[in-house]
């Protein structure tokens, strides 16, 4: 099976169709997209992601006129919704199983507000098994000070360490130790890596290919970088 995390920026708008020809060149099995927008933009997403043959889609949308995640899959899976309806805005972590394998799609707002949604997923995550089947994946606007990002900016990377002490491992950098490789760029030019894959012990040691794709971004159909997993069907 092959996920592939991408925020599209502000719903995707009139780059649509550049999204969808982007997405059948990585033929993924299930989507996790970010910036997924309220109101007549979600319907205009969803559309486009049925044609482009992902017929199955989270249930939960955001307000008009904000972001959460949607889930999209070639195949039908269980719908398990918000993490938290006591979030500020829910729709910025959602679930679906894939029978044993279950997803947690997230979107983090920026800066400190992102605390309480870091908060209620570490304890999502804590609460699972080890021996369970789970990925947290998707924009969670956190970096390594120095090495995710040029400087140390984010006064929420300690929370990377957090979600790794409840058994949870960032793949890519367990892959790349040392290695730098930015996901999103900002105005001034500095890179981060924002966007990231947290797998349990069960599903990490067996996991396959996990990397960014960077044309889109190069290309700006979107100023994010797809990351693309592979895990064991």
């Amino acid at each position: 099976m092959r996920l592939l995390a991408w925020n599209i920026r502000q719903g995707g708008g009139t780059r649509l169709p550049a999204i969808a020809t982007a997405l059948a060149a990585h033929a993924a099995d299930v989507l996790v997209i970010s910036e997924y927008r309220g109101g007549e933009s979600a319907v205009r997403l969803r559309a486009a992601l049925e044609r482009a043959g992902y017929p199955y889609l989270s249930a939960p949308t955001p307000p008009a006129g904000t972001n959460g995640v949607l889930i999209a899959a070639r195949m039908p899976f269980d719908d398990g919704g918000p993490l938290a309806d006591v979030l500020p805005e829910p729709c910025r972590i959602v679930r679906a199983y894939f029978g044993a394998l279950g997803i947690y799609g997230v979107y983090m707002p920026n800066l400190l507000r992102k605390v309480p949604y870091w908060q209620a997923l570490i304890a999502a995550l804590a609460a699972e098994s080890l021996g369970a089947e789970r990925v947290a994946i998707g924009d969670f606007n956190t970096c390594r000070a120095y090495l995710d990002e040029p400087g140390a900016i984010d006064a929420t990377a300690h929370f990377l360490d957090e979600v790794e002490k409840v058994g949870f491992c960032d793949l890519w950098r367990r892959r790349h130790p040392e290695g730098r490789e930015f996901s999103w760029y900002s105005t001034r030019g500095n890179g981060f890596r924002i966007d990231h894959a947290f797998l349990s012990p069960a599903l990490a040691g067996r996991a396959g290919n996990v990397r960014y794709s960077h044309d889109e971004r190069e290309a700006g159909i979107s100023d994010h970088s797809p990351l693309i997993l592979d895990l064991p069907g």
